[in-house]
């Protein structure tokens, strides 16, 4: 299995350079990914993203399905692999932007980079090599520097399978866990409304 930096993978550039808080401006044509859009499974909330105007003479550089967002500023770094976003989106500066390089297209999944990225061997390299301490970073170049193991494609595959049907089932658990909190809050409004408390 051969060992790389992400670097010899992928092209890495930072999220759009906005000023400030990020103004929401209904109907607008850009969206935008925050780190409050990313969900507890590491998935992009569309339906959440908030829509605003861009401004500067910095050319958008549009999320494409198979870009790697990372998490590189706040208590919190990790990846998240953009699947499905509308035409006219970008990240705010929080992410940097990991793009597989066109010659890998066909023998990296970006799925499976997203996946160790977010594993405990690149966790704990992140944690040795952030930077400050109320507000913590990762610098470009940590990211670049990232070790990467790259199996054949298919064991790629069936790795990204796996992770899939685990968040999979973690879905369906909390689902249930939800309607029995829900049952239990149900039933225990339904005791205390109607028992006679002079008894």
């Amino acid at each position: 299995m051969k060992k790389i930096k992400l670097a010899d993978l992928v092209t890495i550039s930072a999220g759009h350079p906005f000023r400030g808080t990020i103004t929401t401006i209904p109907n607008a044509k850009t969206h935008v990914v925050q780190v409050r859009d990313i969900n507890a499974f590491g998935e992009i909330s569309i339906k959440q993203l908030i829509t605003t105007e861009l401004t500067g003479r910095k050319k958008p550089d549009w999320l494409k399905t198979g870009d790697i967002l990372f998490i590189a500023k706040g208590a919190k770094h990790f990846a998240v692999c953009v699947d499905q976003v509308p035409e006219y989106t970008v990240c705010s500066p929080h992410f940097f932007i990991a793009r597989i390089k066109p010659k890998f297209s066909k023998t990296i999944c970006p799925k499976f980079i997203s996946w160790q990225l977010n594993q405990l061997s690149a966790q704990r390299y992140f944690q040795i090599t952030a930077e400050g301490s109320l507000y913590v970073s990762i610098r470009r170049q940590v990211l670049e520097d990232t070790p990467i193991k790259l199996p054949s494609f298919n064991i790629q595959e069936q790795l990204v399978a796996l992770h899939n049907l685990g968040v999979k089932e973690h879905k369906v658990l909390q689902q249930l866990i939800e309607n029995r909190r829900q049952q239990l809050n149900t039933i225990a409004l339904d005791i205390l409304n109607n028992q006679d408390l002079n008894q």
